[in-house]
């Protein structure tokens, strides 16, 4: 792997909570039998349905989740929300992109295009929330992909302007550009011209950018289970890294192995990347590693997927970056040894056709660590993957993150690691004890949960040896207040 070393920078208020998982999970008793008989769902069109006023406002509506952090989060409404219900089954991919909330789902908020989508937003805000969020098809509405942006330049430019102006209009900051005509990753340029007219016309505006990839890494047809220099995936992330605010990882295998799987790619692409990196719902991760947070989990789909039983990891990641915001840039560290992940996809277990009733298997390194020297982990047969950063900030991040195939018995981990003089250190998961050395002893020390509870005074030398503060898996412990399946997260504060 080529690693690049790029100033660390902060660059937080990225983070938000996107409605796709929560349509998906409104969208189960929309299965026709063919659905029913295939085993998972019709696919994106009945979740296409579920975005609406209705499930956005209306009664136990996305809009009234997550109470605590919800200031700190844009609401994004994914794939569906500019496109009219009627014929949405039918829909072409030209029928895409055109950033206008449509009238038939949004009835209460007329106007003009930015009028309609400043209205939405207002109200989020007063609800709330940071602001709105817009999945956006990176399509010109009507267009087929033979209308292409070196023969129609002007045309493309001019859309796209129109729509940044839109949303300056509104106060809109944030844009997740995803698939579409021209939204593969084959379609550099066209991603490159989008965020060129974002920075142009309405510089506050986030744009987030991807490469278009398959679930999974490397060829489980082939016994391939990561990525390689020569991926095609990564010589394209290379190009789209360098001119979006954030790239996001792309979409997993739901809950099976997406850990390990966003661990793969984060060791690729934090790598060469000077942007902030977006691992979605692999929350203790990004709180980890600096990244930025698209939060997908929610009560409304709690019989479809584990994670929306780890709702306090929500509160817990997204109130620890108050302090670690995600950042660009920085040194990585990955070790040479992987850990794997193996699991069986029934027709039930994932929304891609490629791996059902398939055995796969997906590999990422042992121990990461950014902008600090990598934990030193003892080697125990079913261990975590263990992770770390050091925040612009000063604060110092570390995790252990389990292996879904372990998810029940997997050993706590017995670390060490260098903190230099972070006063602020953020534990995510279960250790069996954490070494934690200083540059100069701390004299104080001070322990609170991030899910919920204040912070209570410790005796310090009841874990301090000369300038070493080792951690025991009791205290982690003591500090647990998750009331629901979620792994404990626990804030640290030295005084020096």
């Amino acid at each position: 792997m080529t690693k690049q070393e790029h100033e660390p920078r902060l660059a937080g208020g990225m983070n938000y909570w996107c409605t796709w998982s929560a349509q998906w999970a409104l969208s189960i008793g929309r299965l026709s039998e063919a659905g029913k008989k295939a085993g998972y769902f019709e696919g994106n069109n009945n979740a296409r349905i579920c975005i609406c006023e209705e499930t956005v406002f209306g009664e136990d509506g996305f809009a009234y989740q997550f109470p605590d952090v919800r200031g700190d989060l844009f609401l994004l409404m994914d794939d569906g929300w500019d496109v009219p219900f009627e014929g949405c089954e039918r829909f072409p991919i030209a029928a895409f992109g055109s950033v206008i909330p449509s009238s038939d789902r949004f009835p209460s908020f007329p106007g003009t295009p930015a009028e309609r989508l400043k209205g939405i937003n207002d109200k989020l805000r007063d609800i709330g929330w940071r602001g709105l969020g817009l999945w956006i098809s990176p399509t010109m509405t009507g267009k087929e992909q033979d209308f292409q942006y070196e023969d129609y330049r002007e045309q493309h430019e001019e859309y796209w302007k129109e729509r940044v102006l839109w949303c300056k209009e509104a106060g809109i900051r944030y844009w997740k550009v995803d698939w579409g005509s021209f939204g593969h990753g084959d379609i550099v340029e066209y991603r490159r011209m989008i965020s060129r007219i974002g920075k142009a016309y309405f510089p506050e505006l986030i744009i987030e950018q991807t490469t278009c990839s398959a679930p999974y890494n490397g060829i489980p047809e082939e016994g391939k289970t990561r990525y390689t220099d020569y991926d095609f995936t990564i010589s394209l992330a290379k190009q789209v890294v360098e001119f979006c605010d954030v790239y996001r990882t792309y979409d997993v295998t739901d809950d099976m192995l997406s850990d390990t799987t966003t661990l793969d790619r984060l060791s690729w692409f934090l790598s060469f990347a000077p942007c902030v990196m977006s691992c979605e719902d692999a929350l203790y991760t990004g709180a980890a590693l600096g990244c930025a947070l698209g939060v997908m989990r929610s009560h409304y789909g709690k019989d479809y997927l584990r994670m929306n039983r780890k709702l306090d990891e929500v509160n817990a990641s997204v109130k620890w970056q108050r302090f670690a915001p995600s950042f660009a840039g920085g040194k990585l560290n990955v070790s040479d040894d992987l850990l794997s992940d193996t699991m069986y996809f029934g027709p039930q277990d994932t929304w891609n056709d490629v791996i059902r009733n398939r055995e796969v298997t997906q590999e990422a390194p042992a121990v990461m660590a950014r902008n600090t020297p990598p934990p030193v982990v003892k080697r125990e047969e079913k261990m975590p993957f263990v992770i770390a950063s050091m925040n612009p900030t000063g604060a110092y991040s570390l995790a252990a993150i389990k292996r879904r195939e372990f998810l029940f018995d997997t050993q706590a981990p017995t670390v060490a690691c260098t903190v230099g003089e972070a006063s602020r250190i953020g534990i995510f998961g279960d250790f069996k004890e954490i070494t934690l050395y200083f540059d100069r002893p701390p004299v104080k020390m001070y322990a609170q949960s991030l899910v919920r509870g204040e912070e209570k005074s410790l005796d310090i030398h009841t874990y301090l040896t000369e300038s070493a503060v080792k951690i025991p898996q009791t205290l982690l412990d003591s500090m647990n207040t998750v009331a629901d399946e979620s792994d404990n997260a626990v804030m640290l504060r030295f005084e020096f």
